[in-house]
């Protein structure tokens, strides 16, 4: 379980519940920015650098309303997509949708940009619905927990309609070549972008577009 440190909470941490308390209540206007040099992580790095992946589905708000606990959000894992070890609950900074601030859903169909709530207020997607299917990039700490990896505008914590959506195949797929030397998984690549544009399926199209993108190293986003 990923457990708030609220006893020592940063000057930065403090100000990023702020942040998040005052766009919540707002229209969605403020727009996040990096410093110059920042890389948005590729599907691949995001693989390789994972410990284990899961599908986990958004559960209850947690805390009263009265402290920082207010600002998380519990998930329940589960499905292990990579990895030996499923946590049986993770939290994550956020909030339950409103009627007057709700939750985007993901484009089923898109493999490469980040859903559009990620490019708002904190650089990181921080509004679900209740019961929503995200597919979670883990990484084990020191402790033996698990820490959600949020890179600002990456796709880190997109929802799937189910564990058969295109976004879970291509992290399945990405999953198989990750690790490997980079020659031998851009050989592999290569021959999975031909298989899969032959079979004149529109999900496999997809897919095989996205392949390509991961061959070439093409980046969502990019602050140079």
């Amino acid at each position: 379980m990923i457990a708030a440190n609220h006893g020592g909470m940063t000057s930065k941490a403090l100000m990023a519940i702020a942040l998040a308390a005052a766009t919540i209540g707002s229209l969605p206007a403020q727009a996040c920015s990096m410093a110059a040099g920042y890389k948005t992580p590729t599907t691949l790095e995001l693989v390789a650098g994972s410990d284990s992946i899961v599908l986990a589905r958004v559960g209850a708000a947690i805390g009263d309303g009265s402290g920082p606990d207010q600002t998380s959000v519990e998930l329940i894992p589960e499905q292990l997509v990579d990895g030996t070890e499923m946590p049986a609950r993770l939290q994550i900074f956020g909030h339950l949708g409103t009627d007057r601030f709700q939750a985007t859903p993901s484009d089923p169909n898109e493999l490469h940009k980040a859903n559009p709530d990620a490019f708002m207020g904190g650089c990181n997607r921080y509004v679900f619905k209740r019961g929503m299917l995200l597919l979670l990039f883990l990484r084990k700490m020191p402790d033996g927990s698990f820490r959600i990896v949020s890179s600002a505008f990456a796709r880190t914590l997109e929802d799937v309609p189910d564990a058969d959506a295109p976004w879970v195949r291509a992290v399945r797929y990405y999953n198989s070549v990750a690790r490997l030397p980079k020659k031998e998984a851009k050989t592999l690549m290569q021959a999975e972008r031909e298989r899969l544009e032959a079979t004149g399926d529109p999900v496999d199209a997809l897919l095989a577009k996205d392949i390509g993108r991961q061959i070439s190293g093409k980046r969502s986003q990019n602050f140079d």
